[in-house]
């Protein structure tokens, strides 16, 4: 094990452990509200913990590189299961169906198993190609994965894990090679998504809604903005060193404080200073992770380490623009930190895979 991996585990089992540390010191409020026990939601988060650390053991002992070949079946597998959340096993949260039931009330969001395969695809795309990086060749079938994650996870609507994907799958793209007319029309298709983004959200009352309160926060401070005002609050009761853990108070209000805005109840409990260091720490894994995949000599092996790590910093900044109001509320969880079932459990596997291919590509 090298270095780079030993300090990519630890900077990770730190970030597991804050995270556990503030989903019990901000869901305590919500849980008992909910549930009529305050330490319910802690302790469903450690069990997530606990099943995320074993799939990290399990997964990193499988040989991801041996999946190279069905890399396009298992796009095709996870594209469809999309699709599910439309069948009697989908589950409707706050208008949008973004998960299927699996057993009783454990549920699974099949976009995270896209983002993985997502990346897979790329990743394959960029090898097979390596010596005919060509226009044709690799932008076609870039185009072709962006469409069709774009249509299997904005009818459920998400926003949010649409940019998050395209976004990783673009800067994988961009790293390998990408050529001038493919990056014109890249940025075209960026901007011609968004502006036929804009007249769909007005189509949708929640995902309106949301730009609404976003544009015009203190007209809707009472409806639609609360939970951004709430955010805001906290980060600005926080000051340079924060109240202390467990002593911030927009938790009471703000519902998804251990959630999608568990950054505003970190800079509220641990300030300006704490909430740096949490950027910082991100930052550190994000090199790590590019580092990591730069001692692969396995191209399919470390185009996938660099999505990895692009999927991860991407995610944690959509998360922590959403909770300071520089983009529009997401539904994005903070990796690693915020409560959050399948998606911590997906995050881990990633790390698993990382570490999957660090340790097969070195018998190759």
């Amino acid at each position: 094990m090298n270095k780079y991996i030993k300090r990519y585990l630890i900077t990770i089992l730190l970030l597991l452990i804050f995270g556990s540390l503030m989903v019990f010191s901000t869901s305590w409020p919500y849980s008992f509200r909910l549930y009529g026990v305050e330490t319910k939601i802690f302790i469903k988060h450690i069990e997530f913990v606990a099943l995320s650390l074993i799939a990290i053991f399990v997964v990193s002992h499988i040989n991801i590189l041996k999946f190279k070949k069905f890399s396009k079946e298992i796009f095709i597998i996870t594209f469809i299961m999309c699709f599910l959340v439309y069948s009697p096993l989908g589950r409707n949260v706050n208008n949008a169906r973004r998960w299927i039931a699996i057993i009783g009330d454990f549920t699974i969001m099949p976009a995270d198993f896209l983002k993985i395969s997502s990346i897979m695809l790329m990743a394959y795309f960029i090898d097979r190609y390596k010596n005919k990086f060509t226009f044709k060749n690799v932008f076609l079938k870039y185009l072709l994965t962006v469409f069709l994650v774009v249509l299997a996870i904005m009818i459920q609507p998400d926003l949010s894990t649409t940019f998050v994907i395209v976004s990783t799958i673009t800067a994988m793209y961009i790293v390998a090679g990408m050529d001038k007319k493919a990056a014109f029309f890249s940025l075209s298709g960026i901007i011609l998504g968004s502006v036929s983004a804009i007249f769909l959200l007005k189509s949708g009352y929640s995902r309106m809604s949301r730009l609404e309160a976003f544009f015009n926060p203190l007209k809707y401070r009472n409806d639609k903005s609360w939970q951004l005002i709430k955010s805001l609050f906290a980060i600005t009761n926080g000051s340079i060193f924060g109240v202390g853990l467990g002593n911030g108070r927009q938790k009471y209000t703000l519902s998804e404080a251990h959630n999608d805005f568990i950054f505003a109840s970190i800079a509220e409990e641990f300030g300006f200073v704490g909430a740096i260091l949490l950027i910082i720490a991100f930052i550190y894994l994000s090199m790590l992770g590019i580092k990591i995949a730069n001692n692969v000599k396995n191209i399919y092996g470390k185009m996938i380490i660099m999505g990895i790590t692009f999927s991860i910093g991407i995610q944690a900044l959509v998360n922590i623009g959403t909770s300071t109001g520089i983009i529009p509320p997401t539904g994005v969880t903070l990796p690693f930190i915020s409560y959050g079932g399948s998606s911590l459990v997906m995050t881990s596997v990633m790390v698993a895979i990382v570490l999957s291919i660090v340790r097969y590509s070195k018998e190759r």
